[in-house]
C-alpha cells in the first residue's frame, strides 16, 4: 500500500508541474504576440500607407493624380472606383561631400508631400498637403476637388 500511495503522489506532482508550466509557456506565447502586433502597429511601414479614393463625380472626366512629383494615376476617362495606395520608401543615393564619396537615405512621400490632381481640361491643379493624414476621400464640388 505504501508505494502506491508514493505513486499516486509522484503523479500529482508531476501533473501539477506540467499544467504549472504549460501556463507558464502559454503566457509567453501571449505576450509575445500582443508585443509584436503593438510594435508591427507602430512600424513606419504600416503607419504610412497613403490611401486615396475618389467619389462618383470623378467619373468620365479627365484627371492626373501626383503625389510630388511622381504620376499615381492618370484617367481618359477616369474610373471612379479607383482606390490608390501609395506607401512611404525610401532610396540609398551616392553623394560627393567635399570630395568624399557616401550615400545618403532619401525618404519619398513624407508628411512633407503634396497631393496633385489635375483637371485634363483646364491644366489647373489642385494641391493637397498630405501632413499626417494618410486616407484621401476626393469628390468634385461646383467643379473643384475638395477632400473629405
Amino acid at each position: 500500500m505504501r508505494t502506491n500511495k508514493s505513486s499516486r503522489s509522484n503523479m500529482r506532482f508531476l501533473f501539477g508541474s506540467v499544467a504549472f508550466f504549460a501556463v507558464v509557456i502559454i503566457s509567453i506565447m501571449l505576450f509575445t504576440y500582443y508585443a509584436m502586433r503593438e510594435a508591427w502597429k507602430k512600424s513606419p511601414d504600416a503607419k504610412y500607407t497613403y490611401t486615396v479614393s475618389f467619389s462618383p463625380s470623378f467619373a468620365g472626366g479627365n484627371y492626373q493624380v501626383f503625389m510630388d512629383d511622381s504620376l499615381l494615376y492618370a484617367g481618359n476617362p477616369f474610373n471612379a472606383d479607383t482606390v490608390l495606395t501609395v506607401a512611404r520608401y525610401t532610396t540609398v543615393e551616392p553623394v560627393t561631400v567635399a570630395g568624399i564619396d557616401t550615400t545618403v537615405q532619401v525618404s519619398h512621400f513624407t508628411s512633407s508631400s503634396t497631393l496633385f490632381v489635375v483637371d485634363g481640361n483646364t491644366d489647373i491643379p489642385t494641391m493637397i498637403g498630405v501632413g499626417e493624414n494618410n486616407r484621401f476621400h476626393l469628390s468634385l464640388e461646383n467643379g473643384r476637388v475638395v477632400v473629405k
